[in-house]
């Protein structure tokens, strides 16, 4: 199986079909639901989402909606990743939020799209099965992941979700857009 179908069996499982979440911040609302996963993997499907494997080293995945340098719009960029992982499942659920902003044209502060991304991949990872005691205390996915588990005991999860904004604002690798909007384009 290639990436990009086994990203469209990730978007289509029953762990990622079991994200169900509304998101209220900052006077911006989300709601993130199996058909935000559906979407995605029906733009992966028909092709208007493209798949690279091996741009970046590691454990990494990025999605860009726009032409940007050597990077085509409405492409998910792979790295050396352990697809046979967890770790690269929740990778997937994470850029994915990114990739349907995008093709629903939506705007919002960069900072409540990675905020969603990082919660949807949370609920992936605790829907999973996958144990806290792997992951890094204070990596924003942990954090998505402790808001995660407060919102499906029905709370808000907002001091989780503070935490993670200020984590993301005071973090070096999003200090270049954090502060800046999103505008997806199709």
């Amino acid at each position: 199986m290639g990436a990009k179908e086994q990203m469209i069996a990730i978007l289509r499982d029953r762990d990622t079909a079991r994200i169900h979440f509304t998101y209220r911040s900052g006077g911006h609302t989300a709601t993130i639901n199996q058909g935000v996963f559906t979407r995605v993997a029906d733009e992966l499907r028909d092709g208007h989402l493209n798949v690279v494997e091996g741009r970046h080293s590691g454990n990494r995945i990025t999605y860009s909606s726009w032409r940007e340098g050597s990077n085509a719009a409405n492409t998910f960029y792979l790295g050396e990743n352990p697809r046979w992982s967890r770790d690269f499942n929740g990778l997937v659920v994470h850029e994915s939020i990114h990739a349907y902003f995008d093709v629903t044209r939506t705007e919002m502060p960069w900072l409540h799209n990675e905020t969603i991304a990082y919660i949807a991949q949370g609920y992936y990872l605790r829907n999973s099965g996958y144990p806290h005691s792997r992951m890094e205390e204070d990596e924003p996915y942990e954090v998505g992941w402790q808001a995660a588990m407060e919102m499906a005991r029905g709370r808000s999860g907002s001091e989780w979700i503070q935490s993670l904004q200020d984590l993301l604002r005071n973090d070096s690798r999003y200090s270049s857009y954090i502060t800046q909007s999103y505008t997806g384009d199709g």
